[in-house]
Protein backbone atom coordinates (compact mmCIF):
# COMPACT_ATOMS: atom_id res chain seq x y z
CA UNK A 1 0.00 0.00 0.00
CA UNK A 2 1.09 3.57 -0.67
CA UNK A 3 0.73 6.76 1.34
CA UNK A 4 -0.81 9.74 -0.47
CA UNK A 5 -1.65 13.30 0.55
CA UNK A 6 -4.36 15.45 -0.96
CA UNK A 7 -5.41 19.03 -0.31
CA UNK A 8 -9.02 20.19 -0.41
CA UNK A 9 -10.63 23.61 -0.13
CA UNK A 10 -14.25 24.25 0.88
CA UNK A 11 -16.55 25.76 -1.73
CA UNK A 12 -19.55 25.85 0.62
CA UNK A 13 -20.26 25.58 4.32
CA UNK A 14 -20.28 22.09 5.82
CA UNK A 15 -22.19 20.50 8.68
CA UNK A 16 -20.09 17.44 9.62
CA UNK A 17 -16.52 17.34 10.98
CA UNK A 18 -14.09 16.06 8.35
CA UNK A 19 -13.24 12.84 10.16
CA UNK A 20 -11.80 9.63 8.76
CA UNK A 21 -14.93 7.46 9.02
CA UNK A 22 -17.06 10.16 7.35
CA UNK A 23 -14.56 10.41 4.50
CA UNK A 24 -14.53 6.63 4.08
CA UNK A 25 -18.33 6.52 3.90
CA UNK A 26 -18.38 9.26 1.26
CA UNK A 27 -15.71 7.40 -0.72
CA UNK A 28 -17.82 4.21 -0.70
CA UNK A 29 -20.77 6.02 -2.28
CA UNK A 30 -18.63 7.60 -5.01
CA UNK A 31 -16.85 4.29 -5.63
CA UNK A 32 -20.26 2.62 -5.99
CA UNK A 33 -21.40 5.20 -8.56
CA UNK A 34 -18.22 4.83 -10.57
CA UNK A 35 -17.46 1.11 -10.38
CA UNK A 36 -20.68 -0.68 -9.41
CA UNK A 37 -22.01 -2.86 -6.60
CA UNK A 38 -19.63 -5.77 -7.11
CA UNK A 39 -16.60 -3.52 -6.67
CA UNK A 40 -18.07 -1.95 -3.52
CA UNK A 41 -18.96 -5.35 -2.02
CA UNK A 42 -15.38 -6.48 -2.62
CA UNK A 43 -14.06 -3.36 -0.87
CA UNK A 44 -16.36 -3.98 2.11
CA UNK A 45 -15.36 -7.66 2.30
CA UNK A 46 -11.69 -6.64 2.42
CA UNK A 47 -12.46 -4.28 5.29
CA UNK A 48 -14.18 -7.08 7.20
CA UNK A 49 -11.20 -9.38 6.67
CA UNK A 50 -8.77 -6.82 8.09
CA UNK A 51 -7.10 -5.98 4.76
CA UNK A 52 -8.67 -2.61 3.82
CA UNK A 53 -8.04 -1.20 0.34
CA UNK A 54 -8.12 2.40 1.54
CA UNK A 55 -7.80 4.26 4.86
CA UNK A 56 -8.30 7.99 5.36
CA UNK A 57 -6.79 10.25 7.97
CA UNK A 58 -8.83 13.03 9.48
CA UNK A 59 -8.63 16.31 7.59
CA UNK A 60 -6.00 18.62 9.09
CA UNK A 61 -5.35 22.32 8.45
CA UNK A 62 -3.04 22.48 5.45
CA UNK A 63 0.60 22.12 6.46
CA UNK A 64 -0.31 20.89 9.94
CA UNK A 65 -0.57 17.55 11.76
CA UNK A 66 -2.10 16.65 15.14
CA UNK A 67 0.02 17.17 18.23
CA UNK A 68 0.50 13.62 19.59
CA UNK A 69 -1.36 12.98 22.86
CA UNK A 70 0.69 13.31 26.01
CA UNK A 71 3.62 15.10 24.40
CA UNK A 72 2.84 18.47 25.99
CA UNK A 73 2.76 16.95 29.46
CA UNK A 74 6.10 15.20 28.89
CA UNK A 75 8.03 18.43 28.27
CA UNK A 76 9.07 20.08 31.54
CA UNK A 77 11.15 23.20 31.88
CA UNK A 78 13.71 22.41 34.59
CA UNK A 79 15.69 25.69 34.57
CA UNK A 80 15.01 27.85 37.66
CA UNK A 81 13.14 31.10 37.14
CA UNK A 82 14.35 34.07 39.09
CA UNK A 83 11.96 36.89 38.28
CA UNK A 84 8.21 37.29 38.24
CA UNK A 85 8.37 38.33 34.57
CA UNK A 86 10.17 35.09 33.63
CA UNK A 87 7.58 33.03 35.48
CA UNK A 88 4.76 34.88 33.70
CA UNK A 89 6.36 34.30 30.27
CA UNK A 90 6.70 30.60 30.96
CA UNK A 91 3.08 30.43 32.15
CA UNK A 92 1.85 32.03 28.90
CA UNK A 93 4.07 29.77 26.78
CA UNK A 94 2.83 26.64 28.60
CA UNK A 95 -0.78 27.76 28.27
CA UNK A 96 -0.48 28.41 24.53
CA UNK A 97 1.29 25.10 24.00
CA UNK A 98 -1.38 23.11 25.79
CA UNK A 99 -4.17 24.83 23.85
CA UNK A 100 -2.54 24.11 20.48
CA UNK A 101 -3.96 21.17 18.55
CA UNK A 102 -1.70 21.12 15.49
CA UNK A 103 1.98 21.29 14.66
CA UNK A 104 4.04 21.79 11.50
CA UNK A 105 5.41 18.82 9.56
CA UNK A 106 8.95 19.64 10.75
CA UNK A 107 7.76 19.74 14.34
CA UNK A 108 5.87 16.47 13.90
CA UNK A 109 9.00 14.82 12.50
CA UNK A 110 10.96 16.03 15.51
CA UNK A 111 8.38 14.50 17.83
CA UNK A 112 8.29 11.07 16.16
CA UNK A 113 12.09 10.99 16.37
CA UNK A 114 12.14 11.64 20.11
CA UNK A 115 12.87 15.37 19.99
CA UNK A 116 9.64 16.59 21.59
CA UNK A 117 11.24 19.42 23.54
CA UNK A 118 12.73 20.86 20.36
CA UNK A 119 9.46 20.42 18.47
CA UNK A 120 7.32 22.29 20.98
CA UNK A 121 9.42 25.45 21.04
CA UNK A 122 9.01 28.37 18.66
CA UNK A 123 6.05 29.10 16.41
CA UNK A 124 5.44 25.55 15.22
CA UNK A 125 2.11 24.93 16.98
CA UNK A 126 -1.33 26.48 16.62
CA UNK A 127 -5.05 25.78 16.88
CA UNK A 128 -5.41 25.20 13.13
CA UNK A 129 -7.81 26.50 10.51
CA UNK A 130 -10.37 28.90 11.88
CA UNK A 131 -13.82 27.35 11.68
CA UNK A 132 -16.67 29.75 12.34
CA UNK A 133 -19.88 27.93 13.37
CA UNK A 134 -23.20 29.48 12.39
CA UNK A 135 -26.74 28.31 12.94
CA UNK A 136 -29.35 28.09 10.20
CA UNK A 137 -33.06 27.51 10.71
CA UNK A 138 -34.78 25.05 8.40
CA UNK A 139 -38.33 23.81 7.83
CA UNK A 140 -39.21 20.12 7.84
CA UNK A 141 -40.75 19.14 4.48
CA UNK A 142 -43.25 16.31 4.10
CA UNK A 143 -42.13 13.60 1.67
CA UNK A 144 -45.79 12.88 0.86
CA UNK A 145 -47.00 16.39 0.01
CA UNK A 146 -43.63 18.04 -0.74
CA UNK A 147 -44.72 20.99 1.39
CA UNK A 148 -43.72 22.28 4.81
CA UNK A 149 -44.87 20.00 7.63
CA UNK A 150 -47.56 21.43 9.89
CA UNK A 151 -48.27 19.02 12.73
CA UNK A 152 -51.21 19.97 14.94
CA UNK A 153 -50.95 23.56 13.80
CA UNK A 154 -47.33 23.86 14.92
CA UNK A 155 -44.40 24.68 12.68
CA UNK A 156 -41.56 22.19 12.23
CA UNK A 157 -38.53 24.42 12.44
CA UNK A 158 -35.19 22.91 13.37
CA UNK A 159 -31.70 24.30 13.76
CA UNK A 160 -28.68 23.18 11.71
CA UNK A 161 -25.14 24.11 12.73
CA UNK A 162 -22.77 24.70 9.84
CA UNK A 163 -19.13 25.69 9.55
CA UNK A 164 -17.34 28.23 7.39
CA UNK A 165 -13.60 27.55 7.23
CA UNK A 166 -10.74 29.77 6.16
CA UNK A 167 -8.01 27.96 4.27
CA UNK A 168 -7.42 24.46 2.95
CA UNK A 169 -7.19 21.01 4.54
CA UNK A 170 -4.75 18.13 4.07
CA UNK A 171 -5.90 14.50 4.08
CA UNK A 172 -3.57 11.50 4.12
CA UNK A 173 -4.66 8.33 2.34
CA UNK A 174 -3.17 4.87 2.66
CA UNK A 175 -4.33 2.77 -0.26
CA UNK A 176 -3.75 -0.01 -2.78
CA UNK A 177 -5.63 1.95 -5.44
CA UNK A 178 -3.64 3.73 -8.13
CA UNK A 179 -3.47 7.51 -8.47
CA UNK A 180 -5.82 7.67 -11.45
CA UNK A 181 -8.64 5.76 -9.74
CA UNK A 182 -8.20 7.73 -6.54
CA UNK A 183 -8.26 11.06 -8.33
CA UNK A 184 -11.41 10.17 -10.29
CA UNK A 185 -13.33 8.92 -7.25
CA UNK A 186 -12.15 11.69 -4.92
CA UNK A 187 -13.00 14.44 -7.38
CA UNK A 188 -16.56 13.14 -7.62
CA UNK A 189 -16.74 12.48 -3.89
CA UNK A 190 -15.89 16.04 -2.87
CA UNK A 191 -18.12 17.57 -5.55
CA UNK A 192 -21.10 15.50 -4.28
CA UNK A 193 -20.52 16.86 -0.77
CA UNK A 194 -19.31 15.44 2.53
CA UNK A 195 -21.43 14.71 5.57
CA UNK A 196 -24.81 16.03 6.69
CA UNK A 197 -27.04 18.26 4.54
CA UNK A 198 -25.11 17.59 1.34
CA UNK A 199 -28.44 17.11 -0.49
CA UNK A 200 -29.06 20.85 -0.03
CA UNK A 201 -25.60 21.96 -1.11
CA UNK A 202 -23.57 21.68 2.09
CA UNK A 203 -20.19 19.98 2.38
CA UNK A 204 -18.84 20.86 -1.07
CA UNK A 205 -15.06 20.82 -1.52
CA UNK A 206 -12.61 21.23 -4.37
CA UNK A 207 -9.66 18.87 -4.81
CA UNK A 208 -6.56 21.01 -5.34
CA UNK A 209 -3.68 19.63 -7.37
CA UNK A 210 -3.06 15.96 -8.12
CA UNK A 211 -3.17 12.84 -5.98
CA UNK A 212 0.51 12.16 -5.32
CA UNK A 213 2.52 9.88 -3.08
CA UNK A 214 3.71 11.44 0.15
CA UNK A 215 7.21 10.91 1.52
CA UNK A 216 7.48 13.72 4.05
CA UNK A 217 7.55 11.67 7.25
CA UNK A 218 11.04 11.01 8.65
CA UNK A 219 10.52 7.60 10.19
CA UNK A 220 12.85 6.63 13.07
CA UNK A 221 15.15 3.64 12.63
CA UNK A 222 13.96 1.80 15.73
CA UNK A 223 10.33 2.84 16.45
CA UNK A 224 8.71 1.84 19.72
CA UNK A 225 5.30 3.48 19.23
CA UNK A 226 2.88 4.83 16.65
CA UNK A 227 0.82 7.99 16.23
CA UNK A 228 -2.71 7.60 14.82
CA UNK A 229 -3.68 9.97 12.00
CA UNK A 230 -7.33 8.84 12.03
CA UNK A 231 -10.12 8.45 14.53
CA UNK A 232 -10.31 4.70 15.12
CA UNK A 233 -11.74 1.82 17.11
CA UNK A 234 -8.94 -0.47 18.36
CA UNK A 235 -8.96 -4.08 17.22
CA UNK A 236 -8.92 -7.02 19.62
CA UNK A 237 -5.14 -7.43 19.40
CA UNK A 238 -4.15 -3.76 19.23
CA UNK A 239 -1.82 -2.34 21.92
CA UNK A 240 -3.31 -0.72 25.02
CA UNK A 241 -0.34 1.13 26.56
CA UNK A 242 -0.51 4.71 25.41
CA UNK A 243 -1.92 8.22 25.61
CA UNK A 244 -5.23 9.04 23.97
CA UNK A 245 -8.54 10.86 24.11
CA UNK A 246 -11.86 9.16 23.43
CA UNK A 247 -15.26 10.42 22.29
CA UNK A 248 -18.65 8.93 21.45
CA UNK A 249 -20.00 9.33 17.94
CA UNK A 250 -23.65 8.91 16.90
CA UNK A 251 -23.43 8.06 13.16
CA UNK A 252 -26.33 7.85 10.73
CA UNK A 253 -27.07 5.86 7.59
CA UNK A 254 -26.73 8.01 4.46
CA UNK A 255 -29.70 6.48 2.68
CA UNK A 256 -32.66 4.27 3.66
CA UNK A 257 -34.74 2.33 1.13
CA UNK A 258 -37.84 1.53 3.19
CA UNK A 259 -39.71 2.82 6.28
CA UNK A 260 -38.47 -0.24 8.20
CA UNK A 261 -34.86 0.86 7.79
CA UNK A 262 -33.44 2.79 10.73
CA UNK A 263 -31.51 5.96 9.84
CA UNK A 264 -29.49 5.61 13.05
CA UNK A 265 -26.42 3.51 13.67
CA UNK A 266 -25.40 2.43 17.14
CA UNK A 267 -23.23 4.91 19.11
CA UNK A 268 -19.53 4.12 18.83
CA UNK A 269 -16.59 4.97 21.11
CA UNK A 270 -13.69 6.29 19.01
CA UNK A 271 -10.11 7.19 19.91
CA UNK A 272 -9.05 10.53 18.48
CA UNK A 273 -6.42 11.15 15.85
CA UNK A 274 -3.13 11.97 17.58
CA UNK A 275 -3.40 9.02 19.98
CA UNK A 276 -0.09 7.32 20.81
CA UNK A 277 0.43 3.65 21.63
CA UNK A 278 3.61 1.79 22.50
CA UNK A 279 4.25 -1.41 20.56
CA UNK A 280 7.00 -3.35 18.83
CA UNK A 281 7.17 -4.03 15.95
CA UNK A 282 5.03 -1.18 14.60
CA UNK A 283 2.49 -2.12 11.93
CA UNK A 284 1.28 0.13 9.11
CA UNK A 285 -2.37 0.19 10.22
CA UNK A 286 -4.40 -0.45 13.36
CA UNK A 287 -8.09 -0.40 14.21
CA UNK A 288 -11.07 -2.39 13.06
CA UNK A 289 -14.14 -2.67 10.90
CA UNK A 290 -17.25 -2.13 13.04
CA UNK A 291 -20.15 -4.33 11.97
CA UNK A 292 -23.76 -5.02 13.05
CA UNK A 293 -24.49 -1.37 13.76
CA UNK A 294 -27.66 -0.61 11.77
CA UNK A 295 -31.06 -2.12 10.98
CA UNK A 296 -32.25 -2.73 7.43
CA UNK A 297 -35.73 -4.15 6.79
CA UNK A 298 -36.02 -4.78 10.52
CA UNK A 299 -32.86 -6.93 10.73
CA UNK A 300 -29.20 -6.15 11.33
CA UNK A 301 -27.51 -5.42 8.01
CA UNK A 302 -24.16 -7.06 7.29
CA UNK A 303 -23.41 -4.55 4.52
CA UNK A 304 -23.50 -1.41 6.69
CA UNK A 305 -20.14 -0.93 8.39
CA UNK A 306 -17.99 1.75 9.96
CA UNK A 307 -14.45 2.07 8.63
CA UNK A 308 -12.57 2.49 11.91
CA UNK A 309 -8.96 1.81 10.89
CA UNK A 310 -6.13 4.31 11.31
CA UNK A 311 -2.97 5.18 9.45
CA UNK A 312 -0.12 4.55 11.92
CA UNK A 313 3.00 6.73 11.81
CA UNK A 314 5.96 4.93 13.48
CA UNK A 315 7.70 6.95 16.15
CA UNK A 316 10.32 6.71 18.87
CA UNK A 317 9.00 8.59 21.88
CA UNK A 318 11.05 7.10 24.69
CA UNK A 319 9.62 8.32 28.01
CA UNK A 320 6.48 9.95 26.57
Amino acid sequence: MNLYKITIRPISSYCSPLQSDTLFGAFCWSYLYGYGENALHKLIDHYKCGVPDIIFSNAFPSGRLPVPAGVNESVNESAPLETKQERYKRYIADKNRKQASFITLDGFNDIINGRAETALKGNRMDSGTKEEPRSEWRNMVSRESDTVENIDGASSLFEVEQYFAEGAFDIYIYSDFNETLLENVLTEMFSYGIGAQRSVGKGGFRLEGRVERFGGFQYPLNPDSFVALSNFVPGRDDPTDGSYKAFVKYPKVSYTESPEDSPFKKPILFLQAGSIFRTKPVKEIYGSCVENIALKDGTVSDRIIIGAYTIAVPCCLGHV
